[in-house]
C-alpha cells in the first residue's frame, strides 16, 4: 500500500467519524462551480459530469474509501441506492421504470491504492462487499480528490444542473431529493448571472485590484453579449463589454481589468444583458480588505494537527524574502509517520521581530507530507487547525486550514509602517485597558513632558477619534467611549514630539 493511504488507514477510526461530525473542514464552498470531469467506472462505462448536467440531471457524488467505517455505515443504509432506483436516468441498470429521471448517483473510491478485491470485500483494506446490491456506478479513481478538495471520507456533494455544488452529506434519499428540488431553474429567454469572483481580496494598502468574474447563462436562449460593471459604492470603476456564445448553464471567465481603490472597500460587480428577465442573480459583492497594521514584535501561534513533524511556516516580505520561520516540530513515535509527540494537536507559540520600516508580509504554511493539517483535535479558539498573528495582545490575522496540500499562502497577512515600532517615546508607561473593551477604552500615561495626541484608528489607519493629553509629571487617563464602534480590532495611537506608540485594542 502507498504510505499516504496507510497513514489514513491508521487514523480511520478517528478521522472518518470526527471529520464527519465536525464540518469545519468544508470542501468546495457551497454555491461554487463544480469542476468538470470524465471518468470510467469499474465496468468500463464513461461518465462526464457536464454531460449529465446539460441533460438536466442533478448529480449526487459520494467520495468514500473502502476502509472507512462511517462510509460503510452510510452505504449500508441504502440511501443512495434508493435515490438512484427511484430518480435515476431512465433505462439505466437497476433504475425503476417509474423513475422521475432527473438524478444521477456516482460513487467514487477516493483511495488510489484500493483494489478490486477491496471493493468486493475480500481484500485487506475494506469494510465489506461494496458491490453487493449496488446498481449505481462505482468509480475507482482518486484523481477527483484534488479538484474537489477532498479532506475526509465520506464527502458527499450534490451538483445542480447549473453547476453549483453543495456538500449535502449523509442524509436519506428523501432529503437528498428535496434538496435537489431547490436547484435553480432555467429562466425563459435571456438571463445572465454572476457565479464567482476571482480577483484579489487582500491588499497591502491603497492600490490596484485585478478583477475577474465568472458569468453564466441561466436562460433558455443563448447568451451572446453582456456588460460587466465594477462599482465602488456609487462610483463606476470599470465597464467590460463581453461577447461570445454561451448555451444554457455554460459559463465563462470575464477579465474586467484593474481597478484602483483607496483602501478597504466593498466592490459591487454587476452584469447586464439585453432583455435580461431576472435581476436577482445580476450582482455580487466582494469585500476588499487591507493588511492589518502590526507592531514590530508579534506572536505567531500555530495550531498543529497529529503530524506536527510535517508542519513548518514562513513570513515573507513584499519582495518574497523570508524574515521569520518556524517548524517542523517534534516528531512523535505513535506510528511510522512521526505522529503524536509533545507538539501534536497543541498550540506552538513563537515570538517574532519584524524589520523596521514600511512593508507588507505574507504568511505561508507548509506540509511536507502534502495533506495539509487535518488530523486529531485542534487547539485554536474555534477548534480548527491553522495559525494566528497577535500584535500588542490582540489577534490581527487568523486563518483556519484543512487539507491544503503542500502549501497554503495568506497574502497581505500584516503590514508595518514608520509608526509600527515603539520608539524612545517620552513616556514611562502607556497602558490601554480594558482590553477587550465594550463601552469605553482608557489610556493611562505617566510622566509626559510634552502634549500627546491620542487617537483611535481602524486597521486601515483611519482616525476615528482624537484627544489631546497635556504634559504632566504624574499619571493621567484619557477615555474614549466605544459603544458606537463595530466589533473588531482597533489601534490606540499615542504621539509625543513626533514619536509614536501603537497598541491594538479589541472592541467586543
Amino acid at each position: 500500500k502507498k504510505i499516504k493511504n496507510m497513514k489514513k488507514l491508521l487514523l480511520s477510526a478517528l478521522v472518518c467519524s470526527a471529520m464527519f461530525a465536525n464540518n469545519t473542514y468544508a470542501q468546495l464552498a457551497d454555491g461554487s462551480v463544480a469542476p468538470d470531469f470524465t471518468v470510467q467506472d469499474i465496468n468500463g462505462e464513461t461518465h462526464n459530469l457536464y454531460s449529465y448536467l446539460d441533460a438536466g440531471y442533478s448529480v449526487v457524488m459520494d467520495v468514500s474509501a473502502t476502509w472507512c467505517g462511517p462510509c460503510w455505515g452510510y452505504h449500508q443504509t441504502g440511501a443512495l441506492e434508493d435515490l438512484y432506483v427511484n430518480h435515476g436516468p431512465a433505462g439505466y441498470p437497476g433504475v425503476s421504470a417509474n423513475t422521475t429521471d432527473d438524478v444521477m448517483v456516482l460513487w467514487v473510491e477516493g483511495d488510489q491504492s484500493t483494489t478490486q478485491a477491496d471493493l468486493e470485500g475480500t481484500g485487506g483494506n475494506t469494510q465489506g462487499n461494496w458491490l453487493a446490491n449496488t446498481a449505481f456506478p462505482i468509480i475507482d479513481d482518486a484523481s477527483l480528490n484534488g479538484p474537489y478538495a477532498i479532506a475526509f471520507f465520506p464527502t458527499i456533494y450534490t451538483i445542480c444542473p447549473n453547476r453549483s455544488i453543495t456538500e449535502s452529506g449523509q442524509i436519506d434519499a428523501n432529503s437528498h431529493y428535496a434538496g435537489i428540488g431547490n436547484c435553480p431553474q432555467q429562466a425563459e429567454g435571456t438571463d445572465a448571472g454572476i457565479i464567482g469572483y476571482n480577483g484579489d481580496v487582500g491588499l497591502c494598502g491603497a492600490g490596484d485590484v485585478p478583477v475577474t468574474v465568472d458569468i453564466q447563462n441561466m436562460g433558455t436562449d443563448a447568451l451572446t453579449s453582456a456588460e460587466v460593471m465594477v462599482y465602488d459604492g456609487a462610483t463606476l470603476l470599470s465597464t467590460t463589454n463581453w461577447t461570445g456564445n454561451l448555451s444554457t448553464w455554460a459559463s465563462e471567465t470575464v477579465d474586467c481589468g484593474i481597478v484602483s481603490v483607496t483602501g478597504a472597500t466593498t466592490l459591487d460587480i454587476v452584469v447586464a444583458a439585453s432583455n435580461d428577465g431576472v435581476a436577482s442573480n445580476d450582482e455580487t459583492q466582494k469585500v476588499i480588505s487591507v493588511a492589518p497594521l502590526s507592531s514590530l514584535e508579534v506572536t505567531v501561534n500555530v495550531f498543529t494537527d497529529f503530524y506536527a513533524v510535517e508542519t513548518s511556516w514562513a513570513i515573507k516580505n513584499s519582495s518574497g524574502a523570508t524574515v521569520a520561520t518556524g517548524g517542523p516540530y517534534t516528531e512523535g513515535t505513535e506510528d511510522n509517520f512521526g505522529g503524536g509527540g509533545p507538539d501534536a494537536n497543541t498550540t506552538m507559540t513563537h515570538q517574532v521581530s519584524l524589520p523596521a520600516g514600511d512593508d507588507c508580509y505574507s504568511f505561508e504554511l507548509y506540509d511536507s507530507y502534502g495533506d495539509g493539517m487535518q488530523y486529531g483535535a485542534a487547539t485554536s479558539p474555534n477548534g480548527e487547525f491553522g495559525f494566528e498573528i497577535v500584535s500588542n495582545g490582540a489577534t490581527i490575522t487568523s486563518v483556519s486550514v484543512g487539507d491544503f496540500g503542500e502549501a497554503s499562502s495568506s497574502d497581505a497577512a500584516l503590514r508595518t509602517d514608520a509608526s509600527s515600532g515603539i520608539a524612545d517615546l517620552d513616556v514611562a508607561n502607556i497602558n490601554v485597558y480594558p482590553n477587550p473593551a465594550s463601552d469605553l477604552v482608557n489610556i493611562s500615561m505617566e510622566n509626559i513632558s510634552a502634549d500627546a495626541m491620542v487617537s483611535i484608528m481602524d486597521l486601515q489607519g483611519r482616525v476615528l477619534a482624537t484627544q489631546v493629553a497635556s504634559s504632566n509629571s504624574g499619571t493621567q487617563i484619557i477615555t474614549f467611549a466605544t459603544e458606537g464602534f463595530a466589533k473588531g480590532t482597533y489601534v490606540v495611537n499615542v504621539n509625543v514630539n513626533g514619536m509614536t506608540s501603537n497598541t491594538n485594542v479589541v472592541i467586543k
